[in-house]
């Protein structure tokens, strides 16, 4: 009767042991716990993740390669030709030397400006010739929409003389907050000479607006140094 008592004594002590244990969370030996942090550190930083690696494996080793390999071509070649902003940098800069120049119609520079001569002033000093008048500057470069516009690119807009539809006015953009949606542009407004302004201004420019269009890096842009500036 003993034995059997000592039997089930030495039972209940070998549960309660287990049962304690399995509540005790189970602890990696301290090596194996630095290692499994710095690996999930790499995994979560910027420079090489996990998924990046395991996803470029595959469609390297897949039978879809040679076309993963051209299209990676392809956006590598448009990171190349993408205008470096220093050239629009360097444009802004010279531009705002001529900031309280007078408006004169027919002008094109340096002591009085109009519109088209104004901006075609500044961009042959870079060694970019743009057609005469605003209507035929906006002709010329590639469109650009609203959502993609930078430094540099230019601004077409009617006004009373042009009529409404048809462009009369020209503007050069100088910076883009992205956050709000807006620009800056400089021209050459007929009451306060060579200007700055912002854009949209739910006036008379957001009105008048007729679109955008983009000179640098185009084939208007014959700079014998343009894919450098690229």
């Amino acid at each position: 009767m003993d034995f059997k008592k000592t039997i089930i004594a030495v039972m209940m002590c070998g549960m309660m042991t287990l049962s304690a244990a399995a509540q005790r969370s189970y602890k990696l030996p301290r090596q194996h716990s630095e290692i499994a942090d710095r690996q999930i550190e790499s995994n979560l930083s910027t420079g090489s993740p996990f998924a990046d690696v395991s996803m470029k494996d595959v469609c390297t080793r897949s039978p879809f390669a040679d076309m993963y390999s051209a299209s990676t071509a392809i956006s590598k070649a448009h990171d190349i030709f993408t205008p470096n902003a220093g050239t629009a940098s360097k444009m802004v800069d010279y531009a705002k030397r001529f900031l309280g120049t007078r408006y004169v119609l027919g002008a094109t520079g340096p002591s009085a400006f109009d519109c088209s001569g104004f901006v075609g002033y500044v961009y042959r000093n870079f060694g970019i010739n743009l057609n005469r008048t605003s209507r035929d500057q906006y002709r010329q470069g590639e469109k650009v929409n609203m959502s993609n516009i930078r430094p540099g690119d230019l601004l077409f807009f009617s006004c009373r003389s042009s009529g409404p539809g048809n462009v009369g006015h020209v503007a050069m953009v100088v910076s883009v907050d992205k956050a709000s949606g807006t620009c800056q542009f400089i021209h050459a407004s007929v009451k306060k000479g060579v200007t700055y302004q912002k854009f949209p201004d739910n006036g008379y420019f957001s009105r008048n607006f007729i679109g955008a269009r983009r000179i640098l890096g185009t084939s208007v842009d014959k700079r014998s140094n343009v894919l450098a500036d690229r």
